[in-house]
């Protein structure tokens, strides 16, 4: 559900040069994806901070809980997946920081980035028994592995 969340914020009310963005507008053409931008983005306001750093806190909880499960093993050394979103979100701010990638360093994306991480791996029950991501394929480790490919079709790809 905080996946649909962030994809409505992202379709509505950001860069529609976003990927998931770019890749409506070509299914359903840009007339209608601008027409239904300005009639949901003018209808239904939104404060910033819900437009621009709620979505990456939905992120990373909807991965942490994807990943909770699960646990990759790297020469011999086990590691959680589930510290994984976290890392990637304070990376991806750090890299907007320094220019390397595009957007902009915010503090309050990286403050609910940690919030909902925080609230995701300390507060939700961990499963009883991880599996390793790779050994054994199933429905939950697509589940996993697609959320994700999700933070894909928030870059911005200009």
């Amino acid at each position: 559900m905080s996946l649909l969340f962030s994809l409505f914020i992202y379709l509505f009310y950001r860069s529609e040069q976003t990927v998931v963005n770019e890749i409506f507008q070509f299914l359903f053409t840009g007339q209608l994806y601008f027409h239904l931008k300005h009639i949901i983005s003018t209808t239904i306001l939104l404060p910033n901070f819900l437009v621009f750093s709620l979505p990456e806190g939905l992120w990373v909880l909807a991965v942490t809980i994807a990943s909770k499960n699960f646990f990759l093993k790297i020469n011999g050394h086990s590691f959680q997946l589930a510290i994984t979103p976290i890392i990637i979100a304070i990376l991806l701010e750090l890299f907007q920081l320094g220019g390397i990638t595009n957007g902009t360093f915010d503090w309050w994306d990286l403050m609910s980035a940690i919030s909902f991480w925080s609230a995701g791996y300390f507060l939700l029950p961990n499963a009883s028994n991880k599996q390793e991501l790779f050994k054994r394929f199933n429905s939950n480790s697509f589940i996993c592995l697609a959320s994700y490919l999700a933070l894909y079709l928030s870059h911005v790809s200009v």
